[in-house]
């Protein structure tokens, strides 16, 4: 992207802002160091800044959008939005309101209440491989590098630091502040995005409506298969920490559950745009690198300022989810483990062991986001191995009818994720045609479906 001064004087202007919120403005929401206060807020969330955030947090990988729509077509709704709506709601239905009368602080906590000690650290091994933001981290470093021309392992780094040093201050306070003026920017963005390609090419003209019929079918050019895994992969979203950590800080239950609500509308509408956008670049790019797509179509349509503006809104939705997602791994890593292992005397703050996992944290998701470069390998990949182990533990803590005994609940997380790993590892090594023909996360979810199955104890309900 050819950026000129007043450009880089709306990007500076963007960092500015987030610089403020996080740093300063975090002081006007007080100085508890509690760890309730560090981690959730204080629990006193309320509806805007919780639509605002969680909003902002569920969208990092906006160039993998880009790419996959680019690539497939409109078959990224099938598979990135609709599945995600359907599991937000019924988390909102039946989660929301328990979570925020819980005193958990964190998903590992809760398991732990439930199944003991071990089972908590094994839940927060499994908790880091969908935490550690190493998709975003990737992107940002990809938007640094488009603008800086500097090498992607530097600007990998770079963008780390530039996105999470205020987290140290604030914790979720600064997160959600800074989250906030992202959630405007990434709205503004696409709106002005779509706009100039409206205004550039016509509403819709025939370059789209020409495009190759799978571009333009729900399915896509992909199996039933393909697809299934993806709404599986949605599943995520119950066991997926920013939802509990939002839903466990709102300042009572409805604003818990009616914040996914509104949060659902404004996902459709982002969906909306990004999709849109992402034929309008297939329509009028040719032969370009499908994960530059949204970039190469602002810099073909945009002018000076909105080109910024645009820039800076890529900025606000990698970083957003980046910062999120380090503060969840980070309190996985020094909540939920180090404070296990190294701090059973207690002289060390919960506060100080969080933001030696946010440094541990960020180390893995710079290694992971070197070796694995692109997001949507990523994103598909863990969560393959994450959600098999996770689901249906924690949806059997919340459940009055049905329990799970400690000892079993380890055996149904380690085999679940453990039998995933083990297909991934084996389809990407080797071309054994069963390995191949059937994806990592149906295996993990069919096989934690059935352990369930015979391993839960079905309770009298008084």
């Amino acid at each position: 992207m050819k950026l000129v001064f007043i450009d880089y004087l709306v990007i500076l202007f963007y960092f500015i802002l987030v610089y403020y919120a996080g740093f300063r403005l975090v002081n006007y929401f007080g100085k508890d160091e509690s760890k309730s206060d560090f981690i959730l807020a204080g629990r006193n969330v309320t509806l805007p800044f919780f639509v605002a955030s969680l909003v902002a947090t569920w969208y990092g990988n906006i160039l993998g959008i880009g790419e996959f729509v680019y690539r497939n077509g409109i078959v990224a709704f099938t598979c990135f939005a609709l599945p995600y709506y359907i599991a937000a709601v019924f988390f909102a239905l039946y989660l929301s309101k328990r979570i925020n009368k819980t005193t958990f602080s964190s998903i590992p906590e809760k398991i732990e209440f439930h199944y003991g000690a071990k089972a908590r650290f094994i839940s927060s091994i499994i908790i880091l491989f969908i935490t550690i933001p190493a998709s975003s981290i990737l992107m940002l470093g990809i938007l640094i590098q488009l603008v800086f021309n500097i090498d992607l392992s530097y600007a990998i780094v770079l963008g780390t630091i530039l996105s999470t040093s205020y987290l140290f201050k604030g914790g979720l306070k600064a997160d959600i502040l800074t989250n906030t003026i992202q959630f405007v920017f990434m709205y503004l963005g696409f709106g002005v995005l779509l706009f100039f390609a409206i205004q550039h090419f016509g509403f819709f003209p025939k370059e789209i409506t020409n495009l190759p019929t799978p571009l333009l079918k729900l399915t896509g050019n992909f199996s039933w298969q393909y697809i299934i895994v993806w709404q599986i992969i949605a599943l995520q979203t119950f066991v997926d920490p920013s939802f509990h950590q939002r839903s466990a800080s709102a300042i009572d239950e409805k604003t818990a559950q009616n914040g996914i609500y509104v949060s659902i509308l404004f996902w459709i509408l982002f969906d909306f745009l990004t999709i849109s956008c992402g034929l309008y670049a297939k329509a009028f790019l040719a032969n370009i690198n499908p994960i530059m797509s949204f970039p190469l179509l602002a810099e073909m349509i945009l002018p000076i300022f909105w080109k910024g503006v645009f820039y800076v809104c890529l900025l606000a939705i990698v970083m957003s989810t980046l910062e999120s997602y380090m503060f969840l791994s980070g309190v996985t890593i020094g909540n939920d483990i180090l404070n296990n292992l190294i701090n059973k005397s207690g002289k060390i703050s919960v506060k100080r062991l969080i933001d030696y996992g946010m440094v541990i944290s960020a180390i893995l998701g710079i290694s992971l986001a070197i070796y694995i470069p692109s997001p949507i390998d990523l994103l598909y990949k863990l969560s393959s191995i994450a959600v098999p182990g996770l689901l249906f533990p924690l949806l059997i803590s919340y459940s009055k009818k049905i329990s799970l005994s400690s000892n079993k609940c380890i055996f149904l997380m380690l085999f679940s994720s453990g039998i995933s790993l083990f297909w991934t590892l084996i389809q990407s090594q080797f071309k054994i045609t069963l390995f191949i023909i059937i994806e990592p996360m149906l295996v993990g979810i069919c096989t934690s479906f059935v352990l369930s199955m015979f391993l839960v104890k079905f309770e009298k309900v008084r």
